[in-house]
């Protein structure tokens, strides 16, 4: 995909967004992500996320719920690769089980990234049948200062979601800046917008305040 169809992509989003005739559900989400390289094809990732649920009316910020998730990664080429993870989510007295797998294609560029990830995921809860997911990403990254991200500078990183539990489709959009603090360290700050139910009319609306702090082990 080019970047000129990813902007379209984008500007068809926003458009769809406008006209969602719903209430606006908020919160924040602060994520810490842990990876290793085992080998020159092998990664081992592994995320803690919270998340808290801002309540408008009573002005107070609530615990949701939290992910855990662990991920190994197989580079497959050069711009190639496979992840297999499992996630833990714990929501009051709920825990929910989470298989998933990843294929990702990374196009670089000269000055900027594109990112695709395809992904199946299965869902397991205690009393209820096992659920399935697909979806698929794209996301764009660029660094502010000169052709590619150097020490000490800021990026913006853009991504475009579509989820399908085959009832309904949930439509996401990621504005971030980043700043590589080191080699070894990175944060991102942004937005995580979510549209979903307005297939079956229902239109449903979220929108989180993300934060998440990369950190490399090796």
């Amino acid at each position: 995909m080019t970047l000129k169809k990813f902007t379209f992509s984008l500007f068809v989003f926003a458009h769809v967004s406008i006209f969602a005739q719903n209430t606006l559900n908020s919160g924040l989400l602060p994520k810490i992500v842990l990876s290793k390289e085992i080998s020159d094809k092998t990664k081992s990732i592994n995320t803690i996320e919270s998340r808290f649920i801002v309540d408008e009316d009573d002005k107070n910020i609530s615990f949701s719920l939290v992910d855990m998730s662990t991920i190994l990664s197989f580079k497959t080429g050069l711009n190639k690769s496979f992840n297999f993870g499992y996630l833990l989510r714990l929501k009051n007295e709920e825990t929910i089980h989470r298989t998933f797998q990843h294929f990702n294609i990374i196009q670089q560029q000269l000055t900027y990234k594109l990112a695709h990830r395809f992904a199946f995921e299965q869902f397991y809860q205690d009393g209820f049948s096992p659920t399935f997911r697909t979806r698929y990403r794209i996301g764009f990254q660029k660094a502010l200062n000169g052709e590619q991200l150097d020490l000490k500078e800021f990026y913006i990183k853009i991504a475009n979601e579509y989820l399908y539990n085959f009832n309904d489709l949930q439509i996401r959009l990621t504005p971030y800046l980043g700043y590589q603090m080191t080699k070894k360290n990175r944060v991102e700050l942004g937005l995580d917008y979510r549209l979903s139910q307005f297939i079956n009319k229902s239109t449903k609306n979220d929108i989180w305040f993300r934060a998440t702090w990369y950190i490399s082990l090796n």
